[in-house]
This record gives structure tokens, sequence and C-alpha cells, in this order.
């Protein structure tokens, strides 16, 4: 790793400390002998109580997110100060060490893996694969430190929609926009080119907690925190769901303390329960907590069923009021008083919010939502799904059954959450693909569990750690060995993240420099830019660190439709044909007029063309395109697709507009293309039975000139109504002057 890298790792330890000493005041609570790792958590703890206190602040004071960032840390540092030197716990010097290690390990994994081209270009940048949500908490983000909540975005201003829609009409994960923001505010960049950073310093934050809050001794230590990295938690980090980035690790964080709070109870513990839960639903959606904690409490159930049902050839067993009842309503308040207030609070203010229908396949989802194969595609190849899919059912009821036979009411309740599983299979319940990384984290927290002594609630809580005698050894040794498997049946999938996330090639992935954003601010200084690029995350980028930083973008379309359009509302004040800007950005091997060229970056190109012909837009393609050089193109159908030509000279020019085609997968015959063109009052086709290359001869008349394009045959079949038709690839285009009319 290079000077840039250790740097960037600086960065994110230092950050968890800060987190660590804000919110390790809410951990105090949950102190005991059987986790003195759980400290560790302390940095994901505060991320919930810096969260809590970002938005009761920013959104109910008036003030900035930076006097709130700075008065909502320095609130819970307090707390934490005073709670220590009140209560005295201090971790031991062993306990110290060891969890520093692997803090340090965990903190090093998710710096590169989460920061890997940053490294590679020693600068902040952007990757995007798979996902686009990245762009859209980077522009809230930056929206949120540059305005007061009170001022509000206006959903009439277009460039405004998204920030409206997320903060005003939807408004699910404030949190996680004003958490992401405060990383920007912190580091000093653009919010944009901290969202790889926070993500790492998200993703330390939850191994290490996920760790500290699950294991007792060191071995169980370093393979909880193993799984954890071997989670869908990768996944979520880089393809742009920082809701879930925060939310998941935390919800089984929570859910770990709920079940603390009911097996061992005490005022304060259900208090931070309780606080916990309310942040969490409005860091991913007030809907998640009521279904996690539905879920822990279903599980919980089973297990005072199961437990008392074992009980019955105890001597001394308790009746079924006390044994099953008691506990039963007590989980059923805790949850529903974690969760139920701010689900009702959001229904009422902002309504229903369904998230995407999930997948329909079952030989998909249920891999996934164990973690033995990628949310995002079908990845693992290696072993059949089935087969994983025993293993790990085996290995969370051979879990599960030690833990009833051990009475480990805790460990039962987490592992029996994998029963939610079956479940949602029988009910057809194909939603149980978004529980990807939590099921297998509960699961695995509970056979990691099982490595603690019999639970014997103490007197006086203790961070002196477990007593360790020689059946505690052998006791270590087994469960090691099946949290060392149940870890394993996820190394194909986190084989295949790695590959696809943290070394994915350069055809998988896209890449944004803020030193190329910086670069084209200073080239254009303010003047108009037309942007009519292809792909979603360039549109991104340029709505992003251009469009929303008094640079005057004029996106075309097919820029328009897949960025700002796709916000703006159904029908905005835009002007998509308004008159050629100044400048222009293409993708860098795009055609551009000779001599047009002021800045050429790794993907991108910024051209001056006001007073040259240049290829403005293309208007209701079918869909885009592009060749191994990043030359963009456009799919023709039957419908017209409009090729818009500016014209810079003050004269007519006779031009010859030539492009590389092929046929597409939806033409009857790719050996008989007809391309048919219109420019104004005059059509003509263009018959392409041997060559590739089509040649069209044009007089663009100064100004915008609209040349229509379809493909004479007839799709086969036929499309279904709303899809595309790719009868015939139009790409590599350029054009040549030929003179005068």
């Amino acid at each position: 790793m290079n000077t840039y890298g250790w740097l960037l790792l600086g960065q994110t330890v230092l950050a968890l400390l800060a987190l660590g000493m804000g919110g390790g005041w809410a951990l105090c609570a949950f102190r005991r002998s059987e986790r003195p790792y759980l400290w560790l958590a302390a940095p994901l703890a505060g991320v919930l109580t810096l969260g809590g206190a970002l938005a009761l602040l920013y959104f109910f004071t008036g003030l900035s997110l930076r006097q709130s960032l700075w008065i909502g840390w320095g609130l819970n540092v307090l707390g934490t100060v005073v709670t220590v030197a009140r209560t005295r716990t201090v971790p031991r010097a062993r306990y110290l060490a060891a969890g520093g290690v692997v803090a340090l390990a965990v903190s090093y994994w998710a710096t590169v893996s989460c920061n890997k081209t940053a490294i590679d270009a020693r600068e902040p940048t952007l990757i995007t694969v798979d996902g686009s949500d990245m762009f859209g908490y980077a522009i809230v983000g930056d929206w949120v430190r540059a305005h007061p909540a009170a001022d509000g975005p206006q959903p009439t201003e277009v460039l405004n929609g998204l920030t409206y829609g997320n903060l005003r009409r939807e408004c699910s994960r404030p949190i996680a926009f004003l958490l992401l923001a405060a990383g920007a505010e912190t580091r000093g960049t653009t919010t944009l080119f901290s969202y790889d950073w926070v993500s790492g310093v998200l993703l330390a934050a939850g191994l290490a907690g996920f760790a500290g809050a699950s294991a007792g001794n060191v071995p169980i230590l370093v393979l909880v925190a193993a799984g954890g990295a071997a989670s869908s938690w990768l996944t979520d980090n880089r393809t742009g769901y920082l809701g879930k980035a925060i939310a998941y690790p935390a919800g089984v964080l929570l859910v770990s303390l709920m079940l603390t709070a009911l097996t061992e109870p005490s005022r304060a513990r259900w208090a931070v329960t309780i606080l916990f839960g309310t942040v969490l639903a409005w860091c991913l959606s007030p809907m998640f907590p009521p279904v996690l904690l539905a879920i822990a409490a279903g599980g919980y159930l089973v297990t005072l069923v199961a437990l008392f049902i074992r009980g019955r050839w105890d001597e001394h067993s308790n009746g079924f009021g006390t044994a099953v009842i008691r506990p039963a309503v007590a989980a059923l308040v805790l949850s529903a008083a974690s969760s139920v207030p701010m689900f009702v609070t959001y229904r009422l203010m902002f309504g229903s919010f369904p998230p995407p229908p999930p997948p329909t396949d079952w030989s998909w989802v249920l891999p996934v939502s164990l973690d033995l194969e990628l949310p995002t595609l079908k990845a693992v190849t290696v072993i059949s799904w089935v087969w994983l899919m025993r293993a790990a059912a085996a290995a969370i009821a051979v879990a599960l059954a030690a833990a009833l036979w051990r009475g480990q009411r805790a460990a039962s309740a987490l592992l029996a959450c994998g029963l939610f599983v079956p479940f949602a299979w029988a009910l057809d319940e194909f939603r149980l693909y978004t529980f990807h990384g939590l099921v297998f984290p509960l699961t695995l927290a509970g056979a990691a569990a099982l490595a603690d002594p019999r639970s014997k609630v103490a007197a006086v809580p203790s961070v002196e750690g477990p007593s360790t005698g020689g059946a505690g050894v052998v006791r270590i040794a087994l469960v090691a060995l099946l949290v060392c498997g149940t870890v394993g049946l996820r190394v194909p999938q986190f084989r295949a993240a790695a590959s696809r996330y943290v070394y994915a090639p350069p055809s998988h992935r896209v890449v944004h420099r803020q030193s190329e954003a910086v670069a084209l601010r200073a080239a254009l200084e303010h003047a108009p830019l037309d942007v009519a690029l292809g792909h979603y995350a360039d549109n991104h980028f340029v709505w992003a660190e251009l469009a929303t930083r008094e640079v005057p973008v004029r996106f075309r379309s097919p820029g328009w439709n897949v960025s700002v359009g796709a916000y703006a509302g159904p029908s905005p004040n835009y002007d998509l044909f308004a008159p050629k800007a100044s400048f222009a950005l293409l993708e860098r091997g795009a055609w551009s007029a000779p001599g047009t060229e002021r800045w050429v970056g790794k993907r991108l190109k910024l051209v001056q063309d006001q007073k040259a012909i240049a290829v403005v837009g293309v208007y209701a393609g079918q869909a885009n395109s592009w060749d191994g050089e990043w030359r963009p193109g456009v799919w023709i159908g039957n419908a017209p697709t409009t090729l818009l030509i500016h014209n810079g000279a003050d004269h007519v020019c006779a031009v010859r507009l030539t492009a590389d085609t092929a046929a597409g997968p939806a033409h009857p015959d790719p050996n008989r293309r007809t391309l048919r063109y219109r420019l104004r009052d005059r059509a003509s086709t263009l018959s392409l039975p041997k060559t590739n290359r089509a040649v069209l001869s044009l007089l663009l008349e100064p100004g915008m000139n609209r040349i229509e394009l379809s493909v004479e045959e007839q799709a086969e079949p036929l499309a279904p109504a709303g899809h595309p038709v790719p009868l015939l690839e139009f790409r590599n285009w350029c054009i040549e002057t030929a003179g005068g009319p």
C-alpha cells in the first residue's frame, strides 16, 4: 500500500476513535464478563448516537450541519467521559491489546476494499459498480452542508428534484445523508469524493462492533470478524447502499443489545435499546426496525417455548406463565417500544413508500438471504447453491440444538432467527431477499455465543472477562470449528464480491477522480455546458460536481433521461432543445470537431464546439451502447430516433455522417438491413447488405438540425409494449465536412 493508502487508513482509525468516544456511554450499561470486547462496538454505537444528535440539532434547532456536527459530537463525548468516570469501566490491558489488533485488521481491510481506486490514484475517487445511489446520497449531502433545514429544497427546482424527494417527500433515511455529509465536512472534500471513505469507516465500525458484541475470547473474536467480512456487507457498501451499510450492522447490534436487556434487564439497558431502535428507524427506513425486531422476537419466543418443553423434565421447572408468557410479553413490549412509534410517525407524516419488488427466483433468493450468493447478480458457480444451503441449514440446526441443550436463551434466540428463511419460503415471501446481511450475522452471533459459559446473572456487572477452565477450552475449540465452517461456506460469495467490487477490471467499473472535477470547473469558469453522456454515472458526476456548483449545465438526451430527468417530475420546465452551449462534455473516445478539445481526462473530455459542427444529443433511442474504446452509440428501432446536430457556421454545410452499424437481436435478417433517415423534408434510405459502415449525406442548416433514424424491417418477434426494440446499432459516428451546398 502506498503513502496515500496509509493516510486513508490513519483517517479511518481516527474516525473510529472519534465515533467510539461518542458512542461509549451507550454501551456502559451492557458491560458484562462474557463480553470483554464490547468496547469494540463503541464506534458502531457512535454512528447511532452521532446520527441521532445530528438529526435533532439540524432538523429541529435551525443549526447548520457544521454546528450540529461539533455540538452533537461534543455532547456525546461528554456523556462518555462522565459515564466512564462514574462507572470506571476501562477494559483490561490484554483485552485492549487483542481487540486493538482486530480493530486495526478490520480497519485495514475496510480501507483497502472501499478505497482501492483512491489508493491507486493517490487522490479521492469514486468507483461505481452495479449501483448509482452513492450519487444521490452525495447530492443530498452537499445540499445539507450548504443549507439549513428550514430552507427546504423546492420541488420546482429541477436540479433539486432528488433532494426534495429524499428530504421532503419520502424522507426515510435522513440520518444516512447527515452522516455522509458530516464525513465530507471533516475531510474537507465534496460529499461525492468522501463517499468511499465514509463507506470504509462504516464497514470497519460494523465489523469491529459485530465481533466485539458477539465474542468473549480471542479465537471467536477473530472468526466473527472474518464472518462479518465474508457477509453481504461488503457488497452493500460498494454498490451505493449507504443506508444498509449503516442499518444492517447496527441492526445486528440492536438485536444483541435487546436480547441482553431481556435476559438481564435493567432500566438503562431498556432505555438504550429503545433509543437505538428509534435512531435506526431513520437510517434506512422506519419500516426496517419493526420487521427486524419482529424476527428477533419470534426467535426469542421459539426459544422460550423450546426451553420450557425441555425444562419439563427438570426437578425445579417454572410454570408456563413464568417461563414463557412473562418474558414473551417483555420481548413484545421492548421490541414494539423500539420500533413502532417511529413507524407510525413516518406513516402519518409521509405515507407509504414500499421498496422495489424483489427477485422472484428462489434459486437466487434463498442463497442470497443467507449470504451464500451476491445480492446483485448470480456469481457463485464453484458449487451448487443447494449443497451450500443444506450445509448452512445443518450448521444452524446443530448450533441451535447445542444452545437449547445448554439453556442459552440469547444464543438460541439469535440462532432461531434462521427459521425466518423456511418460514418466508413457506409463505412464498420473496422479500426474504432484502434480509441478506442480517440472517447470517445474527445466526453467526448465536453460534459464537455457544463459547460463553452457562448464563448466570451477575449481581454486579464486570469487565474482567469470562473464566476459562479445561472444559471451557474444549468448548471454545468446538465452537471455533463450528464458526469456522459456517464462515467458510461464505468464502465463494466473498471471493466473488471482492473480485467484482474491490479488484474489478476497468471494463466493469466507472471511476471518477476529484482532480478531474476540479480541472473541469477551472476550465469552464461558469460557462454553459452541454451534457448528453450515455452512462448514468457520468451524468450523475456532472450533476453532483458541476451542475450543483454554479456551472450552467444543459442536460440533453440521453444524459437527461438517465439522471436529472428521472427525478424532475412528470412535466419539468426544462428545454432539451435549447441553443448550443459554449462547451460540451463527451466520452473520451467520442468524435468531436478538430481543434475543439480543451481538456481530456481518463474517461471524459471537454470540447469548445459552439462554432463548429457537433452532435448535441440523441433522442428516443432504444438503448445506449459503447464500443471497446468507449465510443458512444445508440440502438435504433422502427420508431424514429433523433440525432441532434449543431452547425456552428453561418451557412449551410454539406457533410457526411458516418457510423459503424450492426444488426441487433430483434432484426429478422442481419444480411438485409435498411436504414431510413430524414432531415426536415428530405428523406432517404440506405441499404447495408454487406458493409457495416453507414454513410449519410446531409445538408445542415445553421443552428440545430434534427436527423431522424429508423429501421425499415419490422422486429421479430415483436417486443412487448414499453420494451426496447434493438434492430440496429449505430455507433462511433463522425461528421466530415464536404463543403458548401
